[in-house]
């Protein structure tokens, strides 16, 4: 009868004994949590860390202000810290009396997250390697056991703390003092050097004296020195709280890389900085709200956003320029070394932009870009650009570029592919609409619309070293335009019309019927493919080669006169020089040194006597076949496709 009644409404005597056994255990527990003596941690506390900051580490005496309390107050006496083996010798820091108030909870199982604190007698010797490796961030190659929540921080008391930094990758090395209190807050002041320049830093925050940790908590920082003036002031949305904040910055220096000394961000030597910008950061993400000021003579104005998802930092950006020289993307000693190679080596028109992206890193990204006015020095038939540069895995890929020259535009894009040991460059540009008298920059000589193509591929380190050794195909084509007459005569072959031309209006243009400048590119070397312009009164027609590296010219014009020339010019035109500087000769024999007959007065002699008979002609004469209109177009339609 007892067995039915304990089933109908009672609960068994032998579970009510459970029952209550554990309730009881489960109160001693916590009765021992409260007034757990955790003096008892104190050699644990000491081996985890010598194992987190791989340096042996002492303590004093650890003990707890109040014997019975689930957050009670932790006091640490004699607190040292020796230096790593790899950053020096001496302490790392040393703290003569230190109280925390934190869950024994959390205490116990060693992720403790203080809602106050209070140091006397700190003395603290910072210190980071070239690597990045810094003492405070613990054993190097360690993974980070730093909590990735928002700090509970409401109360903090310094009294006079002091500290040195020697951060060699910052360039920053200083020493000075720390203070919190309740009447000033938070203040850093020091002094000593920045990139080897003196330099000071300050810091100051809100005092930390009882409010909520979710209370918004002004800062402000500024570096000063001969090189970069940097000023951060800002609001985070909880004390020491910088996971979650908004500042204003303001950055002026000497270059992009005297700021990247301090924000880590990859940047490059440039000329001077003048900017200032709104940021937010919130977790591990950056949201560049406003950026504006001028880099040398350009002038930006942009906005980003810099995720980290997955391991990878995403880049999503868009820059205005309202003018920018590209030339302001380089520091002094880049200009100069740049000067001094083309001192060394002659001007190229190549440019030598480095275009290795192995270093790069986990970054991926879309970067959005317009230039009102470009500003290149010595003049430019480019006028604007705009273009959509996408990184992914290190393949770069600039597309829907569009440059407006003087007339007409450049359209297509570009490709770097830095995923194997060279980097890949390839492009595919075209030009419509441009005048070949802009191109040239010859309008007395020649002019007319032109159309042009450059495709190459190939391999370098730079622009430059890729064309050195890249494949493809350039051409420049013109169906209507105008030459010089005496000019046109010379491109003939027809001497006796060059001179006669010239003896009468030497500013006499004729028509140009059709140019094409096609060249086939092999490993660097360019070979006509064809190289043929014609002209009202005369037709000639190139061979040879032209070598991108070194950018060598070694042409040979051929040409005929649509009528029979009175006095023929025997020898071809010779192209040779540089692109940059091409020279133009009517003589095909090699130097033999002084007094030989080469030049223009030599073929003149050589032309005289094979017009009196007294030479003979090294070949046949040459014919200028007719060119039709519908001719000119399929060549040129070939040319450029």
């Amino acid at each position: 009868m007892a067995t039915a009644r304990d089933s109908a409404g009672r609960v068994p005597k032998k579970r009510q004994i459970t029952l209550a056994a554990i309730a009881i255990v489960l109160l001693l527990a916590l009765l021992a949590a409260a007034a757990f003596p955790v003096g008892l941690l104190k050699s644990v506390a000491e081996r985890r860390l010598s194992d987190e900051f791989d340096a042996p580490v002492t303590i004093g005496a650890l003990s707890r202000t109040s014997a019975f309390s689930f957050t009670p107050e932790i006091v640490v006496r004699d607190l040292r810290i020796v230096q790593p083996a790899w950053a020096g010798t001496g302490d790392f820091l040393t703290v003569s009396r230190a109280s925390a108030r934190v869950s024994i909870f959390d205490l116990i199982i060693g992720d403790a997250d203080p809602q106050s604190i209070t140091v006397m007698g700190l003395d603290v010797a910072l210190v980071r390697d070239a690597k990045g490796n810094s003492n405070w961030a613990g054993r190097p190659g360690k993974t980070s056991s730093t909590s990735r929540d928002a700090p509970s921080l409401e109360r903090l008391l310094i009294d006079k703390g002091r500290f040195t930094l020697r951060d060699v990758k910052r360039r920053l090395d200083i020493r000075g003092t720390i203070t919190a209190d309740a009447a000033t807050g938070l203040a850093i002041d020091a002094a000593g050097t920045f990139d080897g320049t003196p330099a000071r830093l300050t810091a100051r925050g809100n005092a930390l004296a009882g409010q909520k940790a979710a209370h918004a908590w002004p800062f402000s920082a500024r570096l000063d020195s001969a090189v970069l003036d940097l000023s951060a002031t800002g609001t985070a949305a909880g004390p020491l709280n910088f996971r979650d904040m908004k500042m204003t910055i303001i950055a002026k220096g000497t270059s992009l890389k005297k700021l990247d000394h301090v924000i880590e961000a990859g940047l490059f030597g440039t000329q001077d900085i003048d900017l200032s910008g709104s940021v937010r950061h919130v977790g591990e993400d950056w949201f560049i709200d406003t950026l504006r000021g001028t880099i040398g003579r350009s002038r930006i104005d942009a906005k980003a956003t810099v995720l980290k998802r997955g391991g990878r930092t995403k880049i999503d950006a868009t820059i205005d320029a309202p003018q920018f020289d590209f030339d302001d993307l380089a520091d002094d000693a880049g200009l100069a070394a740049a000067r001094a190679k083309e001192a060394r080596i002659g001007k190229r028109i190549i440019p030598d932009t480095r275009i290795d992206l192995s270093r790069m890193g986990p970054t991926d990204g879309t970067i959005r870009f317009s230039i009102a006015r470009l500003l290149i020095r010595g003049g430019s038939v480019f006028q604007n650009l705009t273009g959509e540069l996408t990184l992914d895995h290190r393949i770069l890929k600039l597309d829907k570029a569009v440059a407006k020259l003087d007339a007409g535009r450049m359209t297509g894009w570009v490709k770097v592919d830095s995923t194997a040991a060279t980097p890949i460059f390839s492009t595919e540009l075209r030009v419509e609409g441009a005048r070949l008298e802009t191109l040239i920059g010859q309008p007395d000589m020649i002019g007319g619309a032109v159309q042009g193509l450059v495709r190459i591929a190939g391999r370098g380190t730079t622009i430059r070293e890729a064309f050195s050794n890249g494949s493809g195909k350039i051409a420049f084509t013109a169906s209507r335009g105008a030459m010089n007459r005496a000019a046109a005569f010379v491109l003939g072959q027809d001497l006796g019309g060059a001179i006669g031309q010239t003896l009468g209006n030497d500013d006499a243009m004729t028509p140009l019927t059709c140019a094409i400048l096609a060249f086939d590119a092999r490993n660097g070397v360019l070979r006509p493919a064809p190289f043929l312009m014609a002209t009202a009164v005369s037709r000639g027609s190139g061979s040879g080669v032209i070598n991108l590296d070194g950018e060598t010219v070694a042409l040979t014009v051929a040409g005929a006169s649509k009528n029979k020339p009175v006095l023929k010019l025997v020898d071809p035109l010779r192209i040779s020089g540089t692109l940059s500087a091409p020279a133009i000769t009517v003589d095909n024999r090699p130097a033999a040194g002084k007094g030989s007959g080469k030049g223009i007065i030599g073929s003149i002699g050589r032309s005289i006597g094979s017009a009196l008979g007294l030479r003979k002609d090294d070949g046949p004469a040459i014919k200028a076949p007719p060119l039709s209109a519908a001719g000119c177009k399929d060549m040129t339609r070939a040319a450029l496709r």
